[in-house]
C-alpha cells in the first residue's frame, strides 16, 4: 500500500508562506510513515527548499517546467503522475491543482474552501482562468475521498453535486506552542517595533482582497468614536485591493490606519497578542485561522456570522453580520470599552480552542487514506 502526497505547496515562494504550507507543514509530522506507506513528491524546474520529513517519508522530484507541465495536465491529462513518480494507489491533493492519474489509481482531495467557484466575482480575471483550469466541480466530483475543513464546505461540496459518502469533515488544527498566552514582552516589543505598531489598535491580518471585506472595516473604524485606537492592516497585497488602498488614502483617519505589508509567520504569534481587538469580518470564509489564533493568543475577536465562522467560532467570538455597518461598529466599541464583555470573550475564547489540534486532524486524515488505500476498484 503506497499513498502519495503532493508537496507542490511546500516550494519555497519568495519566503512568504501560504495557508496550504501551513497546513501540510502541520499536519505531516503526525502522519504515520512507517513501513513507507506514505511518500511525497513535488516538480520543480529549478531547486527549491523543502524541509525535513520524517524518516520512512521518501520524497521524488522532476524538473519539468511548471508552466508546460501545467499546460499539458489540464488540457492532455498528460503525463500520468505514475510515469512521472513510480506507481501508488492513492494521490492525495492537500489543495486544488492540475493532475493527470491512472483508472486503478484513488484520488483524494482537501477542500479549503469553494470560493472560487461559489464567488467567482472576487477574484481577478488572472486568477479565474487559473481556477478555470484547475476545474474544481469535475475534480471534486471525479475524487474517491474529499476532506472537507468544515460543515460549511461540506454543504458547498454537496451544492457543487459531490456526493456526500465521498466527502469526509475533518476541521483544521491549531499550532498550540506558536499560539498562546506565553507570548514574552521583549516579543511583543520586538514586533512592535518591527512594524511600527500603535499602543492601541484593531487589528485585520489577512492578505488584501475582496472577500476580507477589508473595506467594510475601514468604514467601521471611521464611526467608531475613540481617537486613540487605531486600525493596523497586515497582510500581503493580493489582488483587486486598489478600493481598500484608496479608501484608506481618503479617510478621514488616515494617519491612525497602518498597512504593515506581509507579516513573517514568526511575528504573527506576538503581532496578534498586541492587538487590543482581532477582527475578522469576512464574506467568505471555508474555515478561518486568524479567529482561533488571536483567541489562543488571549485577545477577543469580532467575525462574521456568514459562511463557516459562526460553526469555527461558536459562540466565543462576537458575531456580525458583515453586510451590516452598524453591527460592525457596535461590535467594535462594544469590545473597545467593556471589559467585563471583553473577560468574557477571552476566557471563552481559550477555553474553545483546546479542542482544535493538528494531531487530532492528521489521525482523521491518516485513516482516510488508509481506508481509502484498502478499498477495492
Amino acid at each position: 500500500m503506497k499513498i502519495m502526497v503532493d508537496l507542490t505547496s511546500l516550494m519555497e515562494t519568495g519566503g512568504k508562506s501560504s495557508g496550504v504550507e501551513n497546513y501540510l507543514l502541520n499536519v505531516l509530522p503526525f502522519i504515520d510513515s512507517e513501513e513507507n506507506t506514505f511518500s511525497g513528491f513535488y516538480n520543480s524546474f529549478k531547486d527549491v527548499y523543502m524541509p525535513k520529513f520524517k524518516q520512512g517519508f521518501n520524497v521524488s522530484r522532476r524538473s519539468i517546467p511548471n508552466k508546460i507541465l501545467n499546460t499539458t495536465l489540464s488540457f492532455f491529462s498528460f503525463p500520468k503522475f505514475e510515469k512521472l513518480f513510480g506507481s501508488f494507489d492513492v494521490l492525495w491533493l492537500p489543495d486544488l491543482r492540475p493532475f493527470a492519474i491512472q483508472k486503478k489509481t484513488r484520488l483524494a482531495i482537501t477542500a479549503h474552501d469553494l470560493s472560487p467557484v461559489m464567488h467567482p466575482e472576487y477574484y481577478s480575471f488572472k486568477r479565474r482562468i487559473w481556477h478555470w483550469l484547475i476545474q474544481h466541480k469535475r475534480s471534486f466530483k471525479k475524487a474517491d475521498l474529499v476532506f472537507a475543513i468544515s460543515e460549511y464546505t461540506k454543504n458547498d461540496l454537496i451544492s457543487l453535486g459531490v456526493s456526500e459518502e465521498k466527502i469526509k469533515v475533518v476541521k483544521h488544527g491549531l499550532n498550540h506552542e506558536l499560539f498562546n498566552t506565553n507570548i514574552s514582552k521583549e516579543e511583543k516589543l520586538a514586533v512592535r517595533n518591527k512594524y511600527k505598531l500603535p499602543e492601541k489598535f484593531l487589528l485585520s491580518i489577512s492578505t488584501v482582497e475582496p472577500r476580507k471585506n477589508i473595506e467594510g472595516l475601514i468604514k467601521g473604524f471611521e464611526i467608531v468614536d475613540d481617537p486613540d485606537l487605531s486600525l493596523v492592516i497586515a497582510g500581503r497585497l493580493g489582488w483587486l485591493y486598489k478600493g481598500v488602498l484608496e479608501l484608506a488614502n481618503k479617510s478621514k483617519k488616515k494617519d491612525q490606519i497602518i498597512f504593515t505589508g506581509y507579516v513573517d509567520e514568526k511575528d504573527k504569534p506576538a503581532l496578534i497578542s498586541t492587538a487590543h481587538i482581532v477582527c475578522y469580518p469576512s464574506f467568505y470564509e471555508g474555515f478561518g485561522f486568524v479567529p482561533l489564533e488571536a483567541m489562543a493568543c488571549g485577545v477577543p475577536v469580532i467575525t462574521s456570522a456568514r459562511t463557516s465562522m459562526a460553526e469555527i467560532c461558536g459562540d466565543s467570538a462576537l458575531l456580525v453580520e458583515p453586510y451590516q455597518l452598524p453591527e460592525l461598529v457596535n461590535a467594535i466599541q462594544a469590545l473597545n470599552t467593556d471589559n467585563a464583555l471583553r473577560t468574557h470573550f477571552i476566557e471563552k475564547g481559550l477555553e474553545h480552542v483546546k479542542d482544535f489540534t493538528w494531531e487530532k486532524s492528521a489521525l482523521e486524515i491518516q485513516k482516510g487514506l488508509i481506508q481509502l488505500a484498502q478499498t477495492k476498484v
